[in-house]
């Protein structure tokens, strides 16, 4: 009788299994070896993300912008070419079931409507306000499911390479301890993900915010973040707490002698703050240049 992990590698070689069911099939596996991480990944690609998860960079995909002009969609033209980069950047966070079915309909786009607040956003900005939504192609989707498979794959091989099989629906006490002693490429080299830092094949280090403060830059983003509040549109408790970490950025900003620690943590929890104001390009903007501050 095959053991769990060989059949799991067959399965992820036949393009006719779904992935959904090798998702299902490789639970089965990740469950009964105890390994909590590959498990975690495991149900979000088989129930789908939040927004406020980790989400690997492979669920990011190209995608075009339409407007509805009088009897079809057209491409718009935009002046900022940093904006149009980022409205074409599109995160999926749907189940991978529901992205077979989505890919299973055949057709050569999928249309995935803007979020109301960024769609008003980008409407006022409009001379002739007009309906938009972003066009994915169909490649782009079988992209993540493809990406998928091929992780499940190199998962169950890293298994057998390390003498880990199974015998029938079953693994060995052995077998057991050996995959909680393993390190697995699958979760260390999944791709840079959203909300999130990943340390990279280093046993026992440390994550790390590097922060420029050399020039007069961040307190500029800080005095730009100041003024953008209002615009934001925040929760009273995040207004707040953005204000807080606002009110620390200024002191170490004018500080002889800033605390780069302190000076971290307030903009970790910038970042914080932003990343929740789903869909708001003021914000979008922010966490650019935020991004320039956090290496």
């Amino acid at each position: 009788m095959t053991g769990l992990v060989l059949e799991l590698q067959r399965d992820a070689l036949n393009s006719e299994i779904k992935v959904s069911n090798l998702l299902q099939k490789a639970l089965v596996v990740s469950k009964k070896l105890g390994i909590i991480e590959i498990e975690e990944w495991l149900n979000k690609e088989l129930n789908g993300y939040y927004p406020e998860d980790e989400i690997p960079k492979y669920r990011t995909v190209r995608s075009e912008v339409k407007v509805f002009d009088s009897y079809q969609w057209q491409s718009p033209i935009f002046k900022d070419f940093e904006m149009a980069e980022k409205l074409s950047q599109k995160l999926i966070i749907t189940s991978i079931k529901a992205l077979e079915l989505e890919f299973e309909r055949g057709e050569d786009k999928s249309v995935y409507p803007f979020d109301k607040d960024t769609e008003n956003r980008l409407m006022a900005l409009m001379r002739y306000p007009r309906q938009l939504t972003l066009f994915i192609d169909r490649s782009e989707i079988l992209g993540i499911l493809e990406t998928v498979r091929n992780k499940i794959l190199d998962w169950s091989l890293e298994l057998e390479q390390k003498g880990i099989l199974g015998k029938g629906m079953s693994f060995s006490n052995d077998e057991k301890k050996l995959a909680h002693q393993t390190t697995y490429q699958i979760t260390n080299n999944i791709g840079s993900m959203h909300n999130s830092q990943l340390q990279q094949d280093s046993a026992g280090a440390t994550q790390s915010l590097n922060i420029t403060t050399n020039s007069g830059d961040l307190k500029k983003f800080v005095e730009e973040l100041k003024n953008s509040i209002e615009s934001l549109k925040l929760e009273q408790e995040q207004t707040q707490e953005l204000k807080e970490a606002i009110a620390t950025l200024e002191i170490q900003t004018n500080s002889i002698k800033p605390k780069q620690p302190i000076i971290r943590e307030s903009l970790h929890t910038v970042r914080n703050v932003l990343e929740g104001t789903t869909g708001s390009i003021v914000a979008s903007g922010l966490i650019y240049q935020l991004g320039l501050f956090l290496q």
